[in-house]
């Protein structure tokens, strides 16, 4: 990048680092295998979104789909919590594949998002997350050896705001989601 920016400047300021997941380890976590994680028939079906059903409304209609892709397999659910016109969309998307392939598309898609959204850091979920909110939702992404997350919660309306909920129960539902899928 310093050559693109001309000989006129006297000193190039260091980049700020985005957060990756190999960063995000700790050295006992580093040195120890990583966990796997499986796929399921049904993502729902071991989905606990109580955490989020308390927030909203009970957990309504579900629809789920497990699409196997190479050597990866895509699962999703979705999940009515409530009634129009404060109801929400809970979607689940997890790709479980090959090993470290979790790291790779979080690694990749963070850089995406960091460019157009407005980012926090979650601690404590998988080897590294982080969430926003867009005009599609509030978003949890993490990843996780073999397993890439995205939790979203969109209004059931679809020209209504973006719903407000706290970061604990995306992260308690994630977190449920991680329990269930490891091998």
């Amino acid at each position: 990048m310093a050559a693109l920016a001309g000989c006129g400047q006297a000193e190039d300021p260091a980049p700020t680092p985005t957060p990756t997941i190999s960063a995000a380890r700790t050295a006992a976590t580093a040195t120890s295998s990583p966990a796997a994680y499986r796929t399921v028939n049904d993502l729902c079906a071991v989905l606990d979104l109580r955490p989020l059903s308390e927030v909203f409304s009970p957990v309504g209609q579900q629809q789920h789909q497990t699409r196997a892709v190479g050597t990866t397999t895509n699962l999703t659910c979705a999940a009515t919590l409530g009634q129009l016109p404060h109801g929400v969309v809970v979607t689940v998307q997890a790709t479980v594949g090959p090993p470290e392939s979790g790291r790779v598309m979080y690694e990749g898609l963070r850089r995406v998002h960091d460019d157009t959204e407005q980012l926090t850091d979650m601690a404590d979920l998988g080897a590294g997350a982080y969430q926003y909110a867009d005009a599609g939702g509030r978003h949890v992404v993490v990843a996780d050896a073999n397993l890439y997350l995205v939790l979203t919660v969109a209004p059931l309306r679809l020209t209504a705001a973006a719903p407000a909920v706290a970061a604990a129960p995306m992260a308690a539902v994630a977190a449920a989601a991680l329990t269930a899928l490891r091998a």
